[in-house]
């Protein structure tokens, strides 16, 4: 088991060292550390970020740290398995969530236009097959699974002390800063508060990144489109255009679609939580059923051992009902250890001085960062 009372120091003392790795990296980016490398470069530059430093630099310091096996790690991360039902309602989340996320973007952008700032030009995926594949790999795969192991894995277990609430409010946070580009930081917030939820009602991860996979791969799907000469690639161009054009009615269609998709999101997690629910309920009931049965076949043998009054069998019957209910009730305590767990972290709890030092450095990096990215698009 990994060491609760260390746990948050190492947490935050590997996050530190992500965001600075990461800013180095974007620093050196920024002077053309990859420009020799061609368009290759921003592939390369993504790999580099996402595998290395987002996925097993975490893991691996935090394997070293704790001396915990590889399964306990990758558990702490809350790699664990959940039902296809889930499965399947995360993939449509997440194709919700995406056109949810154009509502956010599009408010956030135009208010920070209002200062001033200029939008840079968005990349476009190259219109052919490996462009496509590429695209998928760099900018859905990688990030989706990387960055949701070290935000609503690594952190979200780490801070989960401070309670479910706060602990998803700083993972959060600190997953819009981690982009360090003022025009994703806001909503990545936003999406950060909703995947957090996914990832502690669920008990697995897997949901939050399939989300996270599924706004991404729509983005690039869009791109790559509008690359190809699809019509479908313009899709949000003509909505645009609908709605210029047609101020009153595109005005209702914006606000009706705007509700239609929230509402979708509510009834998706409200599933998703239920069934995550039964799935656990059953598995206890079994468990407890399983205990209850044996518990009562034991009962027999010892009322069977007490009429074999000649002693005879007496070699096959020598278990004790009685030790065997001290048995039963250590299994029954062993199967509601996880909701006193949970109890337990909903205390208050200090943060270590050393721990604060990496934690407020990490947030001061980003915010640093994102600012920086605001005042270029200033200029």
């Amino acid at each position: 088991m990994i060491e609760e009372k260390k746990v948050n120091l190492y947490t935050n003392l590997i996050y530190f060292i992500v965001v600075v790795g990461l800013c180095v990296l974007r620093i050196c980016s920024g002077f053309g550390l990859f420009a020799f490398m061609g368009k290759a470069g921003s592939y390369v530059f993504s790999v580099v970020t996402q595998v290395g430093l987002c996925f097993f630099l975490p893991l691996i310091m935090l394997k070293c740290l704790t001396k915990a096996p590889n399964r306990e790690v990758f558990r702490f991360c809350s790699y664990k398995k959940t039902s296809s039902k889930i499965i399947v309602a995360s993939f449509v989340l997440g194709f919700v969530v995406f056109f949810l996320n154009i509502y956010f973007s599009t408010f956030f952008n135009s208010f920070i236009s209002l200062f001033g700032y200029k939008h840079g030009a968005a990349s476009e995926i190259p219109g052919t097959w490996w462009g496509l594949l590429l695209g998928v790999i760099c900018t859905a795969v990688l990030p989706a699974i990387c960055e949701e192991t070290l935000h609503r894995g690594l952190v979200l277990n780490g801070n989960s002390f401070f309670g479910l609430r706060k602990s998803i409010v700083i993972t959060s946070v600190l997953f819009g800063l981690l982009h360090m580009n003022i025009e994703q930081c806001g909503y990545a917030i936003l999406i950060g508060l909703l995947l957090g939820h996914i990832c502690c009602g669920c008990g697995s991860i897997w949901p939050s990144i399939i989300v996270h996979f599924m706004n991404n791969f729509l983005s690039v799907f869009l791109s790559w489109s509008r690359s190809m000469g699809w019509s479908v690639g313009n899709i949000f161009g003509l909505f645009s255009k609908f709605m210029q054009s047609n101020p009153l009615i595109g005005f209702v269609v914006f606000f009706l679609l705007l509700v239609l998709l929230m509402y979708a999101v509510h009834l998706l997690v409200g599933y998703m939580f239920r069934e995550t629910f039964t799935n656990s309920f059953v598995k206890k009931q079994k468990q407890m059923a399983s205990i209850a049965l044996r518990e009562s076949f034991f009962h027999e043998i010892d009322s069977i051992k007490k009429d074999n009054a000649n002693g005879e069998d007496d070699e096959i019957l020598r278990i004790n009902a009685s030790d065997f209910q001290a048995f039963v009730n250590q299994n029954l305590a062993n199967i509601f250890k996880e909701a006193k767990a949970i109890e337990e972290k909903d205390k208050k709890f200090k943060m270590l001085p050393n721990a604060k030092v990496f934690y407020w450095g990490s947030i001061a990096l980003g915010a640093i960062m994102t600012l920086l990215s605001f005042i270029w698009g200033l200029l």
